[in-house]
């Protein structure tokens, strides 16, 4: 009798699961994007595995002290879009080489209409603006500066979205003990020319995120995807002011979302639930051309499944990069289909996937 009710209790637990498991989205047969990578290689094994993952990608072209650091990455981006058509897009960006001259802005739209010809889809801008390039009195030059004006309208008028990457992890300024995740502590530690708390007499966070909010308010017509959960992760209500505030700004979560994982579980579920169609999924997970390729596939596969699992199950985690376990948030395919596909497709025009 005991045996019975054992295995009774055990085929119940087993209809359980079973159902629960068909009502979960399975990882390789679900269409998906990470749109937030860095692909600077001619190697093929970042592709593969993204495809064996049913992944496409964008890779993103960054920083912007010189032209010809940018052409290499554009040059690794039409090589393999080249080779995998249907799995990878990228982004262009410009140089500051020049800025303040009278011929710089002319120069630089004529490169981007060059580069979205030969196929780039969109603008990156990062935190170099803001954090390194100093104007000729010495000031920071911030993204709201007009000068920047003429090649962010060539951008609206091009039907291109920008990428901005302004700022830091409210973290940066924060002592690296008071940091809230272990990857920031690690960031810093290692780019200290990047640890604004050691630098007081930079720009604020609050400058930089001031100063990207008025580029925003200045250039309503402009779409414009915060890279890195717009570096405001640190807290999902001041995240959702923002996305109130200006209707042309999403977010992606590239090497963020583990600032969801400290916060709390239910408000930020509400938040992505509210916010389905601001949300774009993003690693900033790259590969180089002296990368160990079989490393990086594990890596990368270890990585993408890692995040599935927190966005569709309930289960306890931990991580590497946070102290502490948390939940997985549980979200339904509904939502899950606009933050790894839709959001991405809509919020990037002529995403070439």
């Amino acid at each position: 009798m005991v045996k019975l009710l054992r295995n009774s209790i055990i085929y119940v637990i087993l209809l359980i699961l079973g159902s629960c498991m068909k009502n979960l989205p399975e990882f390789d047969s679900f269409p998906k994007i990470d749109a937030h990578v860095h692909v600077r290689t001619t190697d093929p094994s970042f592709l593969e595995q993204a495809g064996s993952d049913n992944f496409q990608v964008l890779s993103i072209t960054t920083r912007s002290a010189s032209d010809s650091a940018i052409q290499g990455q554009l040059d690794f981006g039409a090589f393999q879009k080249e080779a995998f058509p249907e799995t990878i897009s990228y982004t262009t960006t410009f140089s500051m080489e020049g800025f303040g001259n009278p011929w710089w802005q002319d120069s630089v739209i004529i490169k981007l209409k060059r580069d979205f010809a030969k196929g780039a889809i969109a603008v990156k801008v990062w935190k170099d603006i803001g954090m390194s390039f100093r104007d000729r009195d010495s000031s920071f030059i911030m993204i709201d500066d007009p000068r920047f004006d003429p090649i962010l309208d060539y951008i609206a008028s091009e039907g291109k979205s920008l990428v901005a990457h302004i700022g830091e992890p409210r973290n940066c300024w924060l002592h690296l003990d008071s940091m809230t995740v272990r990857s920031d502590r690690e960031y810093f530690r290692n780019h200290p020319e990047y640890h604004m708390y050691l630098h007081a007499d930079y720009p604020s966070y609050e400058d930089q995120i001031q100063s990207r909010d008025n580029m925003l308010r200045k250039h309503p017509d402009l779409i414009v995807i915060g890279a890195h959960l717009g570096s405001l992760e640190w807290d999902v209500d001041e995240l959702a002011r923002c996305l109130d505030t200006y209707s042309n700004f999403a977010v992606d979560m590239a090497a963020r979302i583990c600032h969801f994982q400290v916060q709390d579980r239910e408000k930020v579920r509400r938040f992505i639930y509210q916010y389905q169609d601001r949300l774009i999924y993003g690693t900033d997970l790259g590969v180089q051309e002296n990368s160990d390729m079989e490393e990086m596939k594990t890596r990368i596969h270890n990585a993408w499944l890692e995040d599935w699992r927190y966005f569709t199950t309930d289960e306890e985690m931990t991580s590497d990069i946070v102290d502490g376990s948390f939940h997985g948030l549980k979200l339904d395919s509904k939502v899950l289909e606009k933050i790894y596909y839709q959001n991405a497709k809509s919020w990037y025009a002529g995403l070439g996937l």
